[in-house]
Parts: C-alpha cells; structure tokens; sequence
C-alpha cells in the first residue's frame, strides 16, 4: 500500500511538472531523490525490529536467534526470523502511536519548510509504512504501549483518522 502511496505522488508530480513547465521542466534529480528517501524511511521502519533484537529485549529467545544469525553472516535468515515473530514484539520503540504522530508532524514541518526531496521522501516513507501497519494491526492496544492508560476503540479510530489527515496534508504538500 506504501508503494501505492508513492507511485501516486510520483505520477502527479510528474503530470504536474510537465503541464507546467513541459519534458525540459521535469525535476528528474528531485523525483528520484524523493523515491531514494522514500525507502530510506520504509526501512527505518523495518529496522525497529532489528533495534529491538539487540538494544530493547536481548535476552528474548527470537532476539537471541536474530543476533546469532548476524553473528554466522546468515542476514536471509536473520530477516526471516524477525519477519516470522514480528507479532511477538510488542513494544517496538518506532512503532508506537506518539512516534507515528510526531513523524506525521514533523512531514508537514519537512515537506512545506526544508525545500528538501530527500527529506520529504524519508518522513513520508516512514509515516506511510507506520501508518499503514497501524491500521493493520489486529491488537490495537500494541501502538499504545507508551502511554500509562488503555484506549478506547472510540479513541483508538480518532487518532486513526487524524493520523491519516496528517499524512494526507504531508502527500498534498509534495505534490503541489
């Protein structure tokens, strides 16, 4: 669904581009700095479960096989063992409900401020793919773990969708 995301804000941007300032216009550097960025911020999202292996929960038996799997140079295998119990992991210092808000905030601050295609292409990966697997997420409780409080459904899809307004403002302001 991220890739969804970006090839659409890709192809307006390139329409837009073009009906503007026509085929010499087209800020190809920019465009491909933007998708370079956009995965740079997929896979920081991906690598919250590396981090957690080795910093937040070592001693926890698939952090252990993870780490042991690095060690033997084994990295096909050490990524299948993370994607395979990535439902056991359940405070992942990135994915949480406060950290999806600030990257949602900080987009906008990125994407209207910094001039940088790079930069708007990390926020907005990592915002997307956060998002996305926020909604996913079967046990919602999960994305709450920071907070000292349980969430109601009814609160849990009013951060939803105000998430989701934050990232559609972030995708507005880089095609425009």
């Amino acid at each position: 669904m991220s890739l969804f995301v970006l090839g659409l804000v890709l192809i307006i941007r390139l329409v837009r581009e073009y009906l503007v300032l026509g085929l010499g216009g087209l800020n190809y550097i920019g465009n491909i700095l933007m998708v370079v960025g956009w995965g740079i911020g997929y896979v920081l999202g991906e690598l919250d479960h590396l981090f957690y292996a080795y910093a937040c929960n070592p001693q926890e038996l698939s952090c252990q096989r993870v780490r042991r799997e690095i060690e033997k140079k084994d990295w096909k295998n050490a990524w299948g063992i993370l994607k395979e119990t990535a439902g056991e992991r359940t405070r992942l210092p990135v994915h949480n409900v406060l950290t999806g808000l600030i990257v949602a905030v900080v987009g906008i601050w990125t994407i209207t401020s910094s001039g940088s295609l790079l930069a708007s292409g990390v926020v907005l990966g990592l915002g997307t793919r956060l998002l996305f697997t926020f909604w996913q997420e079967k046990d919602y409780a999960k994305w709450y773990w920071i907070f000292a409080r349980q969430f109601t459904l009814r609160e849990h899809n009013l951060i939803k969708w105000v998430w989701a307004a934050l990232l559609l403002v972030s995708v507005i302001g880089l095609v425009r």
